[in-house]
């Protein structure tokens, strides 16, 4: 009995050293890192789970999420999760919308008033969509 514990303990140290050693799983060394601004402060994710979210995206939607600036990064995500099947159009049109906003409130406009609105659709009428295209 004595031998079957010190045979069992030695095979778990040898596998514990073997695991250390062996470096990382070749998923492991050629997975993504995710991009900063992706994950919320308030309902944090598992990094787990925001890895194998992120490693299902295609590169059209890693590319529009990494391409926007930080405070901006949701709103591919919400046209993903939205199931938009028009992603370029869907992603503009809310950077259009969040940078209209952020404008007009930074003027001094109470926001849900008729001037917030008509500065607003100015804004708009100027608006340079961060991804051009043929749905823009």
């Amino acid at each position: 009995m004595k031998f079957l514990v010190q045979a069992c303990l030695l095979l778990g140290v040898g596998m514990l050293i073997m695991t250390a050693t062996a470096g990382p799983s070749p998923a492991q060394a050629g997975a993504e890192v995710i991009p900063d601004c992706t994950n919320s402060d308030t309902f944090p994710t598992r990094p787990a789970d925001a890895l194998a979210w992120w490693n299902r995206r295609t590169e059209e939607q890693k590319k529009y999420i990494r391409e926007l600036p930080c405070q901006e990064r949701y709103i591919p995500m919400v046209c993903i999760f939205l199931w938009e099947p028009d992603l370029r159009g869907c992603t503009n049109k809310g950077v259009a919308e969040y940078r209209a906003n952020k404008s007009c409130e930074e003027q001094g406009y109470a926001i849900l008033s008729e001037e917030h609105v008509a500065c607003k659709e100015r804004f708009k009428k100027t608006f340079v969509p961060p991804f051009p295209g043929p749905t823009s």
